[in-house]
């Protein structure tokens, strides 16, 4: 081997922190290895490689056609088996052969694995099961008190002694039995989605129809008096995606931007397009630092300017997620103190 190509090997191989190889296909002889491949092996004096027969560690002949081999090693004095990958490599001239191994797992090792899977199979269940057991235990109480919140504000309305006072402490609590219920939908389907327990069931969905329905079970008759703002352009058709998931999607996307704003109207576009349907909820609240969007969907992450409002950092992983199930796209657009936009698409069923 020519003294140039000579080091550029050299330092492929000192490159790479798997066992490597460097073989002739013609003679079938060892030409080069790295540290790891000589622990590997077995052999005390890297030079014993060099120039060594293939056939020495390898038992069988070399085709053009092989594309991987096993070799005999050790391991703290334990013969084990290492399975090496064959790439072509071609130096100046030369046609040579660049093998990367890694050992193969034994019965002992694999049942090691499996039982390290099973635990951790188990504990996931158990977690799972634990959030599904608790969430169930805290919704029996919550709409208990929301069924005899609405109750007492009828009966004040009816009896004509409610004042401002109980008016905003009523408007107080129903805000935060549904901060309550969304952080516990919130929770729930992410240790689904953990769990792998959500599947997409898709159909063909009228989105406005959808819509219609959240703004007036969720998001009319506010104490605050803003009310969401729906506008459609464009000639209405169905979209093909998991309904149940896009209500989720839009009931967190709808909730923030009340959230993140205290003063206007949030709005959400319809803007049926030849394509695909193009939707926007936007606000015009707090926003979003431009340095911190490239986080906004990692879990947990929470926007420096959000840190005294209430949340888990969970419904926008939770939105990206189902999105993406359905086949869509998300973008975001936002600037600090000016408000957020949120752009979905989804694509028409046939």
């Amino acid at each position: 081997m020519k003294p140039d190509n000579q080091v550029k090997v050299s330092n492929l191989l000192t490159g790479l922190r798997e066992p490597a190889l460097l073989i002739n296909p013609h003679t079938q002889v060892i030409l080069k290895a790295n540290k790891p491949a000589v622990a590997m092996l077995g052999v005390d004096d890297p030079e014993q490689l060099s120039g060594a027969a293939l056939q020495t560690y390898y038992d069988g002949p070399l085709y053009s056609f092989t594309e991987a081999i096993v070799l005999n090693g050790l391991r703290n004095g334990t013969a084990v088996r290492v399975d090496f990958r064959l790439s072509p490599l071609k130096l100046s001239d030369q046609e040579l052969l660049l093998a990367i191994g890694r050992e193969i797992a034994t019965d002992a090792d694999l049942r090691i694995q499996l039982h390290q899977l099973a635990k951790e199979k188990a504990l996931q269940e158990t977690r799972a099961h634990f959030i599904s057991m608790t969430s169930h235990e805290l919704r029996t109480p919550i709409t208990a008190i929301a069924s005899s919140l609405e109750l007492m504000e009828a009966k004040m309305l009816k009896d004509d002694v409610m004042s401002e006072f109980y008016n905003h402490q009523i408007a107080k609590i129903s805000t935060e039995l549904f901060n309550l219920t969304t952080l516990l939908d919130e929770i729930m389907t992410m240790s689904n989605l953990v769990s792998d327990k959500y599947k997409v069931v898709k159909s063909a969905v009228n989105a406005q129809d959808v819509v219609t329905y959240l703004r007036e079970q969720y998001f009319s008759e506010r104490k605050d008096g803003r009310s969401l703002q729906v506008k459609c352009t464009g000639t209405p058709r169905n979209i093909y995606v998991d309904k149940n998931q896009l209500h989720k999607i839009l009931t967190n996307l709808i909730s923030n931007a009340f959230k993140f704003s205290t003063e206007g109207n949030p709005s959400l576009k319809l803007n049926y397009r030849k394509k695909k349907l193009v939707i926007k909820v936007r606000d015009t609240g707090i926003g979003i630092p431009t340095k911190e969007l490239p986080n906004l969907f990692n879990s947990f992450y929470r926007a420096s300017n959000a840190a005294n409002i209430e949340g888990t950092g969970l419904g926008l992983v939770i939105v990206k997620t189902f999105v993406d199930s359905n086949d869509g796209t998300i973008n975001v657009e936002s600037e600090k103190d000016k408000g957020t936009t949120f752009t979905l698409s989804f694509k028409y069923s046939e």
